[in-house]
């Protein structure tokens, strides 16, 4: 367990785990995460498809399906959000936590305009009139590049780029300390991609909010984040700085994801042998032991604790001391 001054962080969570319920057995979605967002942070979550990357982003802001059980605590502004109730959540979300999807066609309605999107959640937390709302609406949308004049369009009439941009708005209408954002750019190409990067930078500094970006793109981590946490089959491999992370990587998975990524000066594509494993049934010890070049019988046996190996720069490898 990571030990730190819990005053000195915005959101904790402490030994977190999430199981889903199925008809074959418990998949083990999150198991002991323990991390911590700074005030004013960015921290990057990355990991594989399956990692529990998605998961983690629903459980802070309570919205994950019935069939999770959840154990340990994710504690916000000194209150364990799991154990708060519907209607504390409910002026918590959205309010004080925001989270911007990861596909935006399918989270807004088509049967709403933007206009409509904008004073149900603004209405929902502020008692104000509707011409305030509607103004504060205009001024969100135009923030993020868009003219007033398109706010009472229905969401199939922006493309892609504008719909993320959209969906951003909404999230930071109501200013929150912390922005969960589930990969915001997956669909979108590059040129736009940078754009909402950008935006999402700008709008940090301006609000001095914190930020959980989840995403599978390491390029992107290295670029916004401050730190970075590696996750694998729900299990966190590391945790660190992302400097540390990026030049002077300690878990094996770590060094497989970065091995991976295509640069201009790559003449070689490097992969990670093998697949994830089943979360019904994961693998004793490290999780990554049946992919592990380096695995030995210390790897199939026993998990390993998560360890400081530099300041602030954490692993979960038996051998972590190799890669130093």
């Amino acid at each position: 367990m990571i030990q730190t001054n819990t005053d000195s962080f915005l959101l904790k969570a402490h030994d977190f785990t999430v199981h889903y319920k199925t008809r074959r057995g418990e998949a083990h979605a999150l198991d002991e995460i323990s991390l911590e967002i700074a005030q004013g942070e960015t921290l990057g979550v990355v990991g594989e498809t399956g990692s529990g990357k998605s998961t983690l982003a629903k459980a802070v802001l309570g919205v994950l399906p019935p069939n999770a059980t959840v154990s340990g605590q994710i504690i916000y502004h000194g209150s364990d959000l799991t154990h708060l109730n519907d209607d504390t959540l409910r002026r918590i979300r959205g309010k004080e936590i925001a989270l911007i999807f990861q596909d935006p066609m399918t989270r807004l309605n088509p049967l709403m305009t933007i206009e409509d999107h904008f004073l149900e959640e603004i209405q929902a937390h502020e008692s104000i009139s509707v011409e305030e709302a509607r103004s504060r609406a205009r001024e969100a949308l135009v923030s993020m590049g868009i003219h007033e004049s398109r706010i009472r369009n229905y969401p199939h009439e922006f493309s892609g780029g504008m719909r993320q941009r959209i969906m951003i708005a909404l999230a930071l209408v109501l200013k929150p300390f912390l922005l969960v954002a589930d990969e915001p750019t997956t669909s979108l190409d590059v040129i736009v991609e940078s754009q909402i990067l950008e935006i999402l930078q700008d709008l940090r500094r301006v609000y001095k909010m914190s930020l959980l970006l989840i995403t599978h793109n390491l390029g992107i981590v290295a670029e916004v984040c401050d730190r970075v946490a590696v996750l694998y089959a729900g299990k966190l491999a590391e945790l660190g700085p992302v400097r540390d992370i990026f030049h002077r990587p300690i878990h094996p998975y770590t060094r497989a994801l970065l091995s991976s990524v295509i640069s201009l000066e790559t003449k070689e594509l490097h992969s990670i042998e093998g697949s994830p494993p089943d979360l019904l049934i994961p693998p004793s010890g490290c999780r990554f032991h049946p992919r592990c070049p380096y695995a030995q019988s210390i790897c199939k046996e026993n998990v390993p604790p998560l360890v400081e190996y530099r300041p602030g720069h954490f692993a979960a490898c038996h051998f972590g001391d190799t890669f130093l």
